[in-house]
């Protein structure tokens, strides 16, 4: 007797069920409990969900399945699509801008930081943030910089360098007891621009509450803040899918790119996240980019603001 074979609607079941499961995660992963930052780490991932969802469209079109499977795969697309494409469509104003941000972690295992910081010189900016900064990478900032960008504020591992005065910088531990942000006033021509510069506490599975500890004192923090025109910059730990990190976005808001990306700008060399950003009130973004790789195992971003 032949061997039965399976029906489509079998296959279908399986398909549509599939898709039906990653719209849900989709459109619900911020009531998913977050237990051991397991679901921190799939959220950073959440853009890269497009790659199952093509899966499943082809093994509908192979497989010949149902209208269930189809209607599971529709599902799971357009919940993609209503988080992601706005994310993807370029962000471009016609606004010129008089405020230029350059910021990258230049990585303290960098075994060329001159030549990092060199590429970010040549952006010609008017503020460079810098983190992950040591005793090597610090002398060779601040001798590579001081001509350019005379004014400068360095708080351990992380630092600012500007064109025009820094004033009333203070160093922020934001939670842990040691510093690992920062806050001064850039001086420009329509008034000083308050800087919060930030290296968040490093996430891996099991270890994310130093970050989240972070996340919550910067919001803390801003939310206190009487500053009308405000720039949080650095290197966050976090993606934008983050649910802690979107948190920061009830206060402050980052511009999508002004290319057709997600700017993912960590690890260097195959971005698939962005951990580094540029939020801003009382700001409009004109410009956002991220670098060619440059030595560091992050991608530097370029904003520039109006």
């Amino acid at each position: 007797m032949p061997k039965a074979r399976r029906r489509p609607s079998d296959r279908g079941i399986v398909v549509g069920v599939l898709g039906a499961i990653t719209a849900l995660v989709l459109l619900t992963h911020t009531w998913i409990p977050d237990v051991g930052g397991y679901i921190s780490l799939l959220e950073t991932f959440l853009p890269w969900l497009w790659v199952p969802i093509v899966a499943l469209v082809a093994a509908a079109v192979i497989g010949r399945t149902s209208l269930f499977a189809w209607i599971g795969v529709a599902l799971a697309a357009i919940a993609w699509a209503v988080l992601f494409v706005p994310t993807l469509v370029p962000h471009n104003s016609t606004l010129t801008a008089n405020l230029h941000v350059v910021s990258e972690n230049i990585d303290a295992d960098n075994h060329d930081p001159a030549a990092t910081i060199g590429s970010l010189v040549s952006r010609d900016a008017d503020v460079v943030a810098l983190q992950e900064l040591d005793a090597k990478s610090t002398p060779i900032a601040e001798r590579m910089l001081v001509s350019a960008y005379p004014h400068s504020y360095v708080v351990g591992t992380i630092g600012v360098w500007s064109k025009t005065p820094l004033t009333h910088g203070e160093p922020l531990e934001l939670g842990l007891g040691w510093n690992r942000a920062l806050s001064v006033d850039v001086s420009t021509a329509d008034g000083p621009v308050r800087v919060f510069e930030v290296h968040m506490a490093s996430v891996r599975l099991g270890e994310y509450r130093q970050r989240d500890t972070m996340l919550a004192a910067l919001k803390n923090t801003l939310d206190g803040a009487s500053d009308s025109r405000v720039i949080v910059v650095g290197d966050f730990n976090a993606a934008s899918t983050d649910r802690e990190f979107r948190q920061l976005e009830q206060t402050v808001t980052e511009a999508p790119t002004s290319t057709f990306d997600f700017g993912f700008t960590w690890p260097s060399t195959f971005p698939f996240a962005r951990v580094d950003h540029l939020l801003t009130r009382g700001l409009t973004t004109v410009t956002s980019t991220v670098l060619p790789a440059n030595g560091s195992d992050h991608r530097g971003i370029d904003v520039s603001l109006r």
